[in-house]
């Protein structure tokens, strides 16, 4: 097949009828259009322009062939014109993975604000708790808490925020019991995440002192995903390590108890995690950006983040 721009430059030559005025309409040379135009009919043994010094006219196959690259230039044109709006206004699909409660308590009022100022834009949400590849799982940007150092090079990771971790349990559980040393927790049963470690333990640093402590951990309920440990809490089964945005409301009508507030039982950094930055889609770049923001701007608005 010849080269798409050897159609082009004919194109051009015809529109403007000449090879001076192409020339200077597009600011290629005279002689590479004349050129590239005679060797286009050396390939093929035509004539698509008869020409002269003072004389120029399109054959009729060279005619013919100029609609038929007209509709090409038009098709191109039209091609360009679509990365063009793409890079002016966000469009097209996102496919997003994130932890059903974070959505709900972090990410829902960001996301939704961006799909109302970006109408052209379309999300396929994946509410997981388990951890994404997003490589393999064909995701383009996976939101998510993690609480140990990212060991992936083949991907980003950008550390967004750190939230905070408390220890809960339900009024039902205590019985009017006010805790008042660290080592009274083993006296109750203990609710963890996760249900593949081979030890478990709850690790305390101090909000106002430089103390830390570890609890080792016998486990009464194991649970995959955060939901599983959250509602066991509030059924009164157990205490628990949850992250203070998901109980923070429940704390403040009553329904769990915030066990030890000088102390916080474990700290999560908020990352966005996606393939590559190179050729990076506008709608990526914005939604980043909007998530980016949104996340750090709730840090002077709760407790559940720390700086």
């Amino acid at each position: 097949m010849h080269s798409f721009d050897d159609y082009y430059y004919f194109y051009l030559v015809v529109k403007h009828g000449g090879f001076s005025a192409a020339s200077e309409a597009s600011n290629i040379t005279k002689s590479k259009l004349s050129r590239r135009i005679l060797d286009l009919e050396t390939q093929y043994n035509i004539t698509l322009i008869q020409r002269s010094t003072r004389h120029f006219k399109v054959t009729p196959l060279g005619q013919e062939f100029f609609e038929a690259c007209s509709k090409v230039i038009e098709q191109a044109d039209s091609a360009q014109n679509v990365l063009l709006k793409q890079k002016n206004e966000p469009q097209g699909l996102v496919k997003i993975s994130c932890p059903p409660v974070m959505m709900e308590h972090q990410i829902r009022p960001l996301l939704t604000q961006f799909l109302k100022d970006y109408p052209q834009v379309t999300v396929e949400m994946e509410l997981s708790s388990r951890r994404i590849d997003v490589l393999h799982d064909d995701i383009d940007l996976a939101i998510r808490t993690n609480f140990s150092a990212n060991e992936d090079s083949s991907i980003i990771v950008r550390d967004i925020i750190k939230t905070a971790h408390c220890l809960v349990a339900s009024p039902e559980l205590l019985q009017g019991r006010t805790l008042e040393h660290i080592t009274e927790l083993y006296e109750f049963p203990c609710i963890v995440l996760s249900t593949q470690k081979q030890q478990y333990r709850w690790h305390l640093h101090n909000l106002k002192q430089q103390e830390e402590i570890d609890i080792p951990l016998q486990p009464r309920i194991k649970s995959n995903d955060l939901m599983g440990a959250y509602f066991a809490v509030l059924d009164g089964l157990g205490i628990a390590d949850l992250p203070y945005l998901t109980v923070e409301h429940d704390i403040q009508s009553g329904k769990l108890v915030h066990l030890f507030p000088d102390w916080c039982s474990n700290v999560g950094t908020v990352q966005l995690v996606y393939a590559s930055r190179k050729g990076q889609r506008l709608v990526m770049e914005k939604l980043i950006d909007v998530l980016i923001e949104g996340l750090r701007g709730f840090a002077a608005k709760s407790d559940g983040y720390l700086n």
